[in-house]
């Protein structure tokens, strides 16, 4: 059994979604000390075998370090993939020039081998970085982290071309990470249809699936999506309160041949 955490991290800014809190702007540069170590506090407890991270700092003035390597070590995986989210492309490289933009990634931490990394990009959007990564678990698994746009159009157009790129894929996928599907998961019925991915969210008799705010969940905007080679046997969105995003706790095998 592999167990896998997705969770927006939200660079460790402590912000639990209500609105006042977003005015402590102090805090994006600032944030609160030992945030991180209670996180892997946290997920030491469950034991994760991947952990995908959404907004994580490596190295900025603000984190100081580099978090994906902290939770690696902290967390005793052994191999990772972080990608700074805006490429170097066109308008869009003038955040590599800008202090804590130029250091906000995503990343997998996994205690499986990491192969094959690549990286996509959307043609559309600020955040526009796909990390794909296969990992061996002992089976090959491809694994798609994204985070996408919070405009509507936007966010469409890069849904079909994620869409393609699943298709592209031969091996057995979980695609996930935070969608911003702020008008609900019918967004994602198309790519469903069309990928055959599954969202195993119903396995969860026992809470809500949505994820954020963190205080009061009012919206499902995280997901992990698998393959129908992938058997989910249980999905669960945890109670953290380190984020405005809830993490989600997935359980798999993969199906043999």
């Amino acid at each position: 059994m592999v167990r896998l955490i997705c969770y927006n991290i939200e660079y460790c800014e402590g912000i639990e979604g209500l609105w006042y809190q977003y005015l402590e702007f102090w805090k994006m540069f600032f944030p609160p000390k030992n945030l991180d170590q209670q996180i892997v506090d946290a997920l030491k407890r469950l034991k994760p075998d991947i952990l995908a991270l959404v907004e994580v700092d490596i190295g900025s003035f603000r984190a100081k370090k580099d978090e994906v390597v902290f939770f690696e070590k902290k967390l005793g995986m052994k191999s990772f993939v972080e990608k700074i989210k805006y490429p170097f492309y066109h308008w869009l490289k003038l955040f590599h020039y800008v202090p804590i933009l130029n250091k906000q990634a995503n990343a997998i931490i996994s205690k499986f081998n990491i192969s094959k990394v690549r990286y996509h990009l959307f043609h559309e959007g600020t955040k526009r970085v796909i990390i794909q990564a296969d990992i061996h678990c002992p089976q090959k698994v491809t694994l798609l982290l994204a985070h996408l746009a919070l405009g509507g159009e936007t966010r469409a157009k890069q849904i079909e071309e994620l869409t393609k790129i699943v298709n592209r894929i031969k091996n057995p996928v979980i695609l996930m990470g935070d969608f911003n599907t702020f008008r609900g998961p019918a967004e994602l019925d198309k790519l469903r249809k069309e990928t055959h991915l599954k969202d195993n969210a119903r396995l969860d008799k026992y809470s809500l699936t949505l994820t954020q705010p963190t205080w009061h969940p009012l919206k499902r905007l995280d997901y992990v999506l698998v393959s129908p080679q992938i058997k989910v046997k249980s999905y669960r969105v945890l109670n953290f309160p380190f984020s405005d995003h809830m993490p989600l706790m997935v359980e798999f095998i993969v199906k043999l041949k």
